[in-house]
């Protein structure tokens, strides 16, 4: 901001200032006029330059204002008050003595409405009887709880609603200690039987055994039987019998050399015919062109190639 005399931005040298009489925002070098404000009292205020010579020429030109009194009180006691005036007196006293009732107040019909409702077609008249209909409503009292939460549940399409105490959210637990035992531990039990009817080391066994032709499936391994056998072990049986290891490696190896892919003759990177085959690059499949940048580009011209021919 600014001064609104010289237009000198506000800053450390040129403080902000307010003109007491007109409260416009001056520096500090264009308020240095002080002057007496009649509203404010005796005291001096630093006004504007303009404040200054409207306040300096008001107070030369000021002449005290003499009213004169009325005439009633110029009379002296021997002159007799005019009979208006006492009567006016008489009045006044017996107000303050017996103070009248309060006005009766009378309602009517609108003035607006009755002016608008005259001359108008009759689909134009039912329309201000729902204006006058809406402004009735609007003085009604505003609708109690029960009310708002009797309409709350019918737009929830809730109609049982019965005023009352609320019902509670979450109901007592009445159960014996040994009732909550035995819960929590056919829930672990049940958790239990999910986990093992899942389980992917049982899985890779039944599909091993399935390759070896021994038809095993997946859930008749020994760990089923052991859960649900424990009255067997409670009784003093040795339980199942325990299959025989399976080899996962040996089996593993069988089912990627029956099951591996033959070679198609193709270059790796891009699919045309292969003319060379690297062996120092896992014996892949080049072309001409994809064989020389390979190599090339990744520095591997040291690499032993050979010529491929389609077996």
């Amino acid at each position: 901001m600014s001064c609104n005399h010289c237009s000198t931005k506000f800053n450390f040298f040129h403080k902000e200032m307010g003109c007491s009489n007109c409260g416009l925002s001056f520096c500090s070098k264009c308020l240095k006029q002080k002057c007496k404000i009649p509203s404010k009292g005796s005291g001096e205020y630093h006004v504007c330059k303009l404040c200054y010579s409207k306040l300096a020429s008001s107070t030369s030109s000021i002449q005290p204002n003499i009213i004169s009194p009325p005439d009633i009180f110029l009379k002296t006691p021997d002159d007799p008050l005019p009979e208006l005036l006492i009567n006016f007196w008489l009045r006044r006293l017996e107000n303050l003595e017996n103070p009248a009732a309060p006005p009766i107040t009378v309602y009517k019909q609108d003035a607006k409405i009755q002016a608008l409702r005259s001359g108008l077609s009759p689909a134009d008249q039912k329309l201000v009887d729902r204006l006058e209909k809406l402004k009735e409503d609007g003085k009604r009292p505003p609708p109690s709880e029960s009310e708002i939460r009797e309409r709350l549940a019918n737009l929830k399409g809730e109609n049982n609603y019965v005023e009352g105490p609320s019902r509670p959210l979450y109901t007592p637990d009445t159960r014996t200690d040994q009732q909550k035992a035995d819960s929590l531990l056919d829930q672990f039990m049940n958790e239990r039987d999910i986990e093992l009817s899942h389980n992917p080391q049982e899985h890779i066994e039944a599909r091993l055994a399935t390759l070896r032709e021994q038809g095993v499936r997946p859930n008749a391994g020994l760990y089923i039987s052991n859960l649900h056998d424990s009255s067997d072990y409670g009784r003093g049986g040795a339980g199942r019998e325990v299959p025989l290891e399976v080899d996962y490696e040996d089996a593993l190896n069988e089912e990627q050399d029956g099951t591996s892919s033959p070679e198609l003759p193709w270059c790796v990177l891009c699919n045309n015919d292969a003319k060379y085959r690297c062996l120092d690059c896992s014996g892949d499949l080049y072309c001409s062109e994809c064989n020389i940048e390979a190599h090339k580009t990744l520095g591997d011209t040291d690499h032993n190639v050979i010529p491929y021919k389609q077996q």
